[in-house]
């Protein structure tokens, strides 16, 4: 009985992953992962599985494939590296608590000495609820109008907690940045020297009629983000493909409500939650909740002037990526 147990045991370790360390969630992510290597999907020797976004509903992982075993733009090491028949898929999150060091990751794929230059024949999604038992695969290819998960607007399902089938989400809120006066110093109180918001909200209908609706009229509809009584409302200032551009109205008061202390997470909160589309239809205005896209770990500061003055990042973003400013730097470690 015991010499049975050990061949089990011994075969359920060879597998690409295995079962008790990972979330559902991720397990059932990895298996369409491996299924997609079987099918022979990736012509380059490194699968990237870049966690963009999880929570308490799900998660939505983007699927690439590459000569390099981490992400080049932003240089970011995996956390796991897998081995799976001649592929390694490569586990990275930007919340993940330790990366693989330079040294194990020569050692594990040797990659320094593998052909030079990213190989991509296209990119991929994948949806998971947070129990696994639900998942999504959508393929696309590499282009502004398609390369963010949002575009594909039933992945939402997996990350929405609004999400409606039959009523899909209209538009989706993007990357923003904060922007202060001129007079603002690092040693002054941040809050008081918010300006404005800018960023881009993105409509997942690329035939949408929001460019035929009336903006002219007072009783246009609108996008605004609500804190209680206080409501800061979005100018729409520019527009390209499936992407609207916005700068938020100047309204003091809403700024001054923020906390003291670090008001970017109570904004990002309110960005992330209370995001609101209020569509005009026949004279009475409709609430829409706007999905956060949250597929960015940092989010910027510039002067009004457009000079970018530093990043803020979210909560539980690891240090190393806060710190890594050139390749050299990063090789280095």
């Amino acid at each position: 009985m015991k010499k049975i147990y050990l061949i089990l045991l011994f075969f359920s370790l060879l597998g690409g992953c295995q079962p008790s360390k990972e979330s559902p969630a991720l397990f059932a992510a990895l298996q369409k992962v491996e299924c997609m290597i079987e099918q022979d999907s990736f012509p380059a020797k490194y699968v990237i599985m870049y966690e963009v976004i999880s929570n308490d509903i799900g998660s939505i992982y983007q699927i690439t494939s590459t000569d390099s075993p981490f992400v080049e733009w932003s240089l970011e090491r995996p956390e796991r590296v897998i081995k799976y028949k001649d592929r390694y898929i490569c586990l990275i999150s930007p919340m993940a608590s330790i990366d693989i060091s330079k040294e194990k990751l020569l050692e594990m794929t040797n990659y320094q000495n593998d052909t030079i230059g990213p190989i991509r024949n296209g990119m991929w999604y994948i949806g998971v609820s947070k129990d696994g038992k639900k998942q999504l695969l959508v393929s696309t290819h590499t282009t502004y109008l398609t390369s963010r998960f949002y575009t594909f607007p039933k992945l939402l399902e997996y990350v929405f907690n609004d999400y409606d089938e039959v009523n899909l989400p209209r538009f989706v809120l993007g990357m923003y940045s904060l922007v202060v006066d001129t007079s603002y110093t690092p040693k002054e109180a941040f809050r008081d020297h918010i300006q404005y918001i800018e960023g881009d909200i993105y409509y997942t209908n690329p035939f949408d009629e929001y460019f035929t609706e009336d903006k002219d009229s007072i009783h246009s509809s609108f996008f605004a983000v609500l804190n209680g009584k206080d409501t800061l409302k979005l100018n729409i200032t520019d527009t390209i493909m499936q992407c609207l551009f916005f700068e938020s109205m100047n309204n003091p008061i809403f700024f001054k409500s923020l906390p003291q202390q670090e008001p970017w997470y109570k904004l990002y909160n309110l960005l992330r939650d209370s995001t609101f589309y209020f569509q005009n239809e026949k004279g009475k205005y409709i609430k829409y909740s706007i999905p956060f896209g949250d597929t960015y770990w940092l989010f910027g500061v510039k002067d009004s002037l457009g000079h970018n003055l530093y990043d803020l990042y979210k909560r539980g973003v690891k240090e190393n990526l806060k710190n890594i400013e050139s390749f050299d730097e990063w090789d280095s470690n």
